[in-house]
């Protein structure tokens, strides 16, 4: 049983900061402040994702900067293992040993040489060193005379 005057509706809005004529009751309301509204989030959510863009831009260009540091460090590591081999082998061919230095273990990879003789007291080194899956090989081109033992050539082998 209904009574006069009272509506399925339920209680009317007190007055307050949602008074009848303002923003914030219009948008309640469905009237022009949700256009607006509407608008305003569309804004912000491109400007959300323009710093997702942004900040994906810059970690991309971070990882390659640090992939680009870290091959620049394997290839430093590489020349001195090869610079390495060499000495060590130059050593060898001062004290008449010309057979090379086999594969062994050295700061944190491996290197070796060969030697062959080119002709009397000249030899030819070919050094190669390994670190974490890349190698390098160097060519060094040894005379050996009353002056001492010394590198006349030095080559890195393409490749």
């Amino acid at each position: 049983m209904r009574r006069p005057g009272r509506t399925r509706a339920g209680p009317r809005p007190r007055p307050g900061p949602a008074a009848a004529g303002s923003d914030f009751a219009r948008s309640r309301q469905g009237g022009p402040a949700t256009a607006e509204s509407g608008f305003a989030l569309l804004v912000a959510l491109f400007a959300v994702f323009m710093v997702g863009v942004a900040l994906s831009l810059l970690a991309l260009s971070l990882a390659l900067r640090l992939r680009m540091a870290h091959e620049e460090a394997r290839g430093t590591v590489l020349t001195a293992l090869c610079d390495a081999a060499v000495a060590e082998t130059l050593a060898g061919i001062a004290a008449g040993q010309v057979d090379g230095v086999g594969q062994h273990s050295f700061g944190g990879g491996t290197i070796g040489s060969e030697v062959q003789t080119v002709g009397a007291q000249h030899y030819r080194i070919t050094a190669t060193a390994h670190v974490g899956g890349k190698a390098r090989t160097v060519l060094a081109d040894v005379v050996r005379d009353v002056q001492g033992t010394r590198v006349v050539h030095w080559q890195r082998v393409p490749g």
